[in-house]
């Protein structure tokens, strides 16, 4: 059974607004940016358009249809440079399956952690994915806004999930993120063309720039 099907086994449907979930244990969330009034609506990740047009950091295109294997290609980049972090991914994605929770028939009250953004004119920012500091009782550590991950393709489903393990990370008490500004850039940073040809020291440059103690 794919990891979609068995998202949606677990669906949920909450009776009551989900802006009522976002609390101070819900203090990191993943955005997208929706333009659902275009001729063709889109949905993509925040990141990966804010890292081209504030950063220049031009997106690779990792063409699948697995969100999954598109997170295990953007590991394997790190792990050329930085196997502890890739690790700490791997293990990140190879719990998923257990830690998620698809939410259908809700809007998500946005969580407060963007800092400075930039949307294109038109758009909007929607909640997509929140995540728990600590797991829930069952086990759960994601929440994804199943309305929008039907609207994402393969590439920004990934991103979005990267965003969480990125923030994952950012959340230990070494590190410490107060919000998702530099989450995002090193999502970007990840998925850029400039990651390919990369060097050892620009990579830990933009570790450094991210915010990571180590």
């Amino acid at each position: 059974m794919s990891m979609i099907s068995k998202l949606v086994l677990t669906v949920v449907l909450f009776t009551t607004p989900f802006a009522a979930f976002a609390g101070d244990e819900l203090l990191n969330g993943g955005d997208v940016i929706a333009c659902p009034g275009l001729e063709v609506p889109s949905y993509r990740s925040l990141d990966i358009y804010e890292g081209d047009k504030v950063y220049g950091l031009q997106p690779t295109a990792i063409a699948h249809n697995d969100f999954k294997v598109i997170l295990k290609t953007l590991i394997d980049r790190i792990a050329k440079h930085d196997i502890t972090r890739a690790n700490l991914y791997r293990s990140y994605l190879q719990s998923l399956e257990s830690e998620v929770r698809m939410v259908t028939g809700s809007d998500f009250g946005n969580i407060r952690d963007e800092g400075w953004i930039a949307i294109p004119k038109g758009c909007e920012l929607q909640q997509a994915a929140a995540q728990f500091r600590d797991h829930s009782p069952d086990g759960v550590k994601y929440l994804i806004n199943g309305s929008i991950w039907t609207n994402l393709n393969s590439g920004h489903r990934a991103a979005l999930i990267m965003h969480e393990f990125i923030y994952r990370e950012g959340l230990l008490p070494q590190n410490d993120f107060k919000n998702s500004a530099r989450v995002r850039y090193f999502n970007a940073f990840i998925h850029s063309e400039k990651f390919k040809t990369l060097t050892a020291a620009e990579y830990w440059k933009a570790v450094n720039f991210a915010g990571f103690k180590n």
